[in-house]
């Protein structure tokens, strides 16, 4: 009768084969987790920016937002202060230039990716007009590392319903 010790040249194969499938496996969740990361991290971005968006609205509640256009930059002086209006348009203008720099721009679309609207012209979930004064922030921005189609979709967008 002959003793045999140690393992066999099949069974250390089988060993390695589903140890290299388990590391496959956790390569793969790996790569998920940062693009799951990415992901939250520019919804993150979205809200800040909307949040202080907000805040420049309900601090100049006298100008009728939806007929603002995002200015270009600040050109009022201490001895020419802003009206409300050029202030509104230089918020806006500072809203839209923060976004396009933190968060990549939408699939398809050209630069826009901030939007002010009356939130019953939108109604969606998150903006459903509350308030017939109520105003919906819409930051667009397009997702990264995508690969899943009909998953995930290639755009992201966060409303926030503001009443001045």
């Amino acid at each position: 009768m002959i003793h045999q010790r140690g393992f066999t040249l099949i069974e250390v194969l089988i060993a390695m084969i589903i140890l290299a499938i388990g590391l496959l496996g956790l390569a793969s969740m790996q790569a998920m987790a940062l693009r799951d990361n990415q992901d939250a991290y520019y919804y993150q971005q979205a809200t800040l920016l909307a949040y202080e968006m907000q805040d420049r609205i309900r601090g100049n509640s006298n100008v009728v937002w939806t007929n603002v256009t995002a200015g270009t930059g600040d050109l009022c002086t201490a001895a020419l202060p802003c009206t409300a209006t050029q202030m509104a348009s230089n918020d806006y203008g500072y809203w839209k230039k923060s976004v396009e720099a933190v968060l990549p721009a939408p699939k398809g679309v050209s630069a826009k990716t901030v939007d002010i609207k009356l939130s019953s012209a939108v109604n969606v979930s998150g903006c459903q007009g509350t308030y017939s004064t109520s105003l919906c922030l819409i930051t667009s921005w397009g997702r990264v590392n995508v690969k899943r189609i009909g998953v995930l979709s290639n755009d992201s967008k966060f409303y926030l319903e503001v009443t001045p």
